[in-house]
């Protein structure tokens, strides 16, 4: 599996693409992470009104494209005109990144993590995608289908209930990243990624500790700081 043997081998992964250089979760910012020499890109999936899924952090447009619409009360062809375009469909995605790169949907609202699938075994892309989320209810249908991975941010995390879920790795934020948690999570097979990180010297103390990845917004600089360190 590509999208794991990013990991094995100690893995960035552009979250939202490369945010610091474009916006979030739009084609032009994950072709930057890929050109920025990302292992994984992460992008946040929403469904719109008519069933087409998209890629947005948020439901509300206002704070990424300026419009205070809900896409998921808005159908595609209404979206594609109030952000000009930019609001990329999750298939586009699947074919600009085709196995460049690893790729992570994190899926937003459990009930799209199905439709999700169906794309991503459309487009044969098992090998280098992995469907996370905060919802364990969104991956315990994918067990065995596809790599899945648990996203958390409160103590004390979710790393035995991802194991019994068939998860192959645990998303923690980066704070409960804590030495103890990553060993936990590997004595039960699982990586571990840390997110956002942004700063260098975080970086590669997470990495010293036993992270298999770390999530930044800036893929491009995180790299150059790494490689000084070494």
């Amino acid at each position: 599996m590509l999208v794991l043997n990013k990991l094995s081998k100690g893995a960035l992964i552009g979250h939202r693409g490369l945010p610091a250089q474009a916006k979030e979760n739009t084609l032009q910012s994950v072709q930057r992470a890929l050109e920025a020499g990302a292992d994984i890109v992460e992008v946040d999936i929403q469904r719109t009104k008519d069933g087409v899924l998209v890629l947005s952090h948020d439901e509300n447009l206002k704070r990424v494209f300026g419009v205070d619409v809900n896409l998921r009360d808005a159908s595609w062809e209404e979206l594609k005109e109030l952000t000009g375009g930019e609001l990329p469909r999750l298939e586009e995605v699947l074919e600009l990144v085709a196995g460049r790169a690893g790729l992570f949907l994190e899926v937003k609202h459990p009930e799209d993590a199905l439709p999700a699938l169906e794309q991503v075994n459309q487009r044969r892309a098992q090998d280098w995608v992995a469907i996370i989320s905060f919802h364990p209810e969104a991956v315990e249908p994918l067990k065995g289908k596809v790599v899945t991975g648990l996203v958390y941010a409160k103590p004390p995390g979710l790393i035995p209930e991802a194991k019994e879920l068939g998860c192959s790795l645990v998303l923690p934020r980066y704070n409960l990243a804590t030495q103890k948690a990553v060993d936990f999570a590997h004595r039960l097979r699982l990586f571990v990624v840390a997110w956002t990180v942004n700063d260098p010297e975080k970086a590669k103390e997470l990495f010293q500790r036993g992270v298999d990845g770390v999530a930044t917004d800036d893929v491009e600089n995180l790299k150059g700081a790494l490689e000084v360190f070494e």
